[in-house]
């Protein structure tokens, strides 16, 4: 079976824990867990922000992001596809109170002169009403087909951000992917962001894990609700280590999965639209029935995810590849010849 669902289905291996060190794990909790302290350190340097706190998921590090640039009442301005207000609208509204305000883009891309249109769209005129307090960003873009978000854009947001007084947080579940395609190293794409995630889950094939990164008081806050919300953890070291392991080969990692979505974009192409340019590792077609469309794919022994319901999503991982990618595009070739799409 071949399985392009998410690049989150990646499986763990015997090294990845045959290649720990068991003195190093320790309590997390008290702080003497020595491979996340590696871990956080290793990702302050990657992304060169002051601090970094591990975190059970990109959920809840978006939630606990957000929470800390953002009080009770105020508004986060974002994109209507992007996760925290597509996936994440209820827990940001029942676990911080904070107001979002989803702006609908020409192509995905949030830009600065949408949010000052997102801005000027409500009343402002004192505090009575609600304020913004910060803009939240995504790379790569999920909904969009894995669209990079241009760094030069990110640069005349934070601008605005400045001029404003609000922040800018960075929804980087895949944010490595993004670096790559672009030809940007992580610390410089990053900079203008206060607050950020990623995710190891995703294209380092880690098990567990998402690290949440920002200034040294935002992150003295952020362990603060991390405790309220249940997320810190005792001997976290186990996971902590293998995600170490994978992030010294990140690069590799990500530039496999973005050339293997490009392949398979350029195999689907001969035979149906792609919603999106491939940029990163994911691939979308548009059908007129997308959950048959699954179904006769699972037939053909490939799996691949309705995202709505005229549209397939396919998700390149280390779990497969080229040949496996070759005979996958085979197949999504016949299912949409055998539907008539064109």
């Amino acid at each position: 079976m071949i399985d392009l669902r998410s690049d989150t289905l990646t499986k763990l291996t015997r090294r990845d824990v045959a290649d720990l060190d068991y003195e190093k794990i320790g309590d997390d909790c008290y702080g003497e867990d020595r491979y996340v302290r590696e871990l956080e350190a290793a990702c302050c340097r990657l992304f060169g922000k002051e601090a970094a706190l591990f975190m059970p998921s990109g959920t809840m590090s978006n939630q606990i992001g957000l929470r800390c640039l953002a009080a009770r009442g105020r508004e986060v301005i974002t994109e209507t596809g992007y996760h925290v207000n597509f996936f994440e609208s209820s827990q940001v509204s029942a676990l911080s109170g904070i107001v979002l305000h989803p702006f609908h883009s020409q192509d995905g891309v949030l830009r600065a002169a949408d949010i000052r249109a997102a801005i000027a769209s409500k009343a402002r005129g004192s505090a009575l009403y609600s304020l913004p307090d910060a803009v939240s960003l995504e790379s790569s873009i999920n909904t969009y087909g894995g669209l990079v978000y241009p760094h030069g854009e990110m640069v005349r947001v934070r601008g605005l951000c400045d001029e404003t007084g609000m922040a800018l947080y960075m929804d980087g579940a895949r944010i490595l992917n993004s670096c790559v395609s672009a030809g940007i190293d992580p610390d410089r794409y990053a900079a203008p962001a206060d607050m950020l995630n990623f995710c190891f889950s995703k294209g380092l094939g880690a098990p567990f894990g998402s690290m949440l990164m920002g200034s040294r008081g935002h992150i003295e806050q952020a362990r603060i609700f991390r405790k309220w919300y249940g997320g810190c953890l005792h001997q976290s070291g186990l996971m902590a280590g293998i995600a170490l392991h994978r992030l010294r080969n990140w690069r590799a990692a990500v530039q496999a999965d973005n050339e293997l979505a490009g392949l398979l974009g350029a195999k689907l192409q001969e035979a149906v639209p792609l919603l999106h340019p491939v940029q990163t590792n994911m691939v979308y077609i548009r059908v007129p029935d997308a959950a048959r469309f699954v179904d006769l794919l699972l037939a053909e022994g490939v799996r691949c995810t309705a995202w709505t319901g005229d549209t397939v999503r396919f998700v390149t991982s280390n779990l497969h590849g080229r040949a496996d990618i070759l005979r996958a595009a085979e197949a999504v070739c016949r299912a949409t010849a055998a539907e008539g799409v064109q």
